[in-house]
């Protein structure tokens, strides 16, 4: 084989490995959007003790769990819930800023 031969394939297996790396970089991430007010509706401010932010999760302690129904959190896009006593545990897909912010507006929600 001549050496043009031996660059052509050596570009070539260049471009095998380097395009789809490209291609996986550009790809964008799907940003979910969630209904706020729709999720407040499910809180009940006089049920609720706090709110929490801990490791990328949210934790509301209530008075009484039992009223609040994590199958309609589930329904609007909440992950990872679980119920410890009185607490509820739950986080929404995206970043920690995304969880954090969601949070906030939740206690402010509770607050106000």
């Amino acid at each position: 084989m001549e050496l043009y031969q031996y660059i052509l394939i050596a570009l070539g297996a260049m471009l095998v490995i380097v395009l789809p790396i490209i291609f996986i970089k550009r790809k964008k991430v799907e940003k979910k959007e969630y209904d706020l007010p729709i999720i407040f509706d499910l809180l009940d401010k006089d049920n609720i003790e706090s709110v929490e932010y801990s490791r990328n999760k949210i934790v509301i302690n209530f008075k009484d769990v039992t009223l609040f129904d994590t199958t309609q959190l589930h329904e609007k896009g909440a992950k990872g819930i679980s119920v410890v006593g009185d607490k509820v545990k739950f986080y929404f897909d995206g970043s920690n800023e995304l969880n954090e912010n969601i949070f906030n507006q939740i206690k402010n929600y509770i607050e106000g």
